[in-house]
């Protein structure tokens, strides 16, 4: 089975591009899905994040409060990097499992989305990485329309994930988008040639 994860910066584009996919009957398996999958109340990963932080970033309910959590890391990159291990760890184990889950029903090819992707490590048990790009002045254009951030909360952000020359650097395919949604999907479809003989089914 082939594994191809996809990767971006933040406003780059990978959920166009794991849309796309889905779209076209391509199996994607969503990093953010599995992670909303372990931050489920009672769940290990957050059992551990309650032991190691406390419960100041849960809400009643038992959820993690999103921006309690959000404000913290971004300002502490030591409880950042505690998040990250933690959660990461979870993380990879699921989607391992998932892979193995994909082989074991015969799939040819899956796709493996996910925004900290080198960061996590995952690249280590993927066959290649397609690099989802996009100028600066783009990506920054995009995250204030898509989710109403300030210039300094996006390059916060910006600054949390690995700079794209290292990412550009261990990828095997880069997809430009920084055009309109026909471009990127044109530039999906030149990627998908090498695999246009593998079952998708």
């Amino acid at each position: 089975m082939k594994r191809i994860g996809i990767t971006g910066g933040i406003g780059a584009g990978k959920s166009e591009v794991t849309n796309f996919l889905r779209g076209k009957g391509y199996t994607v398996i969503d990093a953010d899905e599995v992670a909303r999958e372990a931050s489920v109340p009672g769940e290990p990963a957050m059992l551990t994040l309650r032991e190691e932080i406390g419960a100041g970033i849960f809400l009643k309910d038992g959820n993690i409060d999103r921006p309690a959590l959000a404000k913290m890391i971004f300002h502490d990159f030591d409880t950042m990097d505690l998040v990250n291990r933690i959660l990461h760890a979870d993380i990879r184990k699921r989607i391992e499992k998932y892979m193995k889950d994909c082989e074991e029903r015969g799939k040819e090819l899956v796709f493996i989305s996910a925004p900290l992707l080198f960061e996590a490590g995952m690249d280590r048990a993927l066959d290649e990485v397609w690099l989802v790009t996009a100028r600066e002045s783009v990506r920054f254009s995009r995250v204030r329309q898509r989710d109403g951030l300030s210039d300094d909360e996006i390059r916060a952000r910006m600054r949390n994930q690995m700079p794209e020359a290292k990412k550009r650097a261990r990828a095997q395919v880069i997809i430009g988008n920084n055009g309109a949604l026909p471009e990127l999907h044109a530039n999906v479809e030149k990627a998908l040639l090498l695999y246009e003989n593998y079952s998708i089914i």
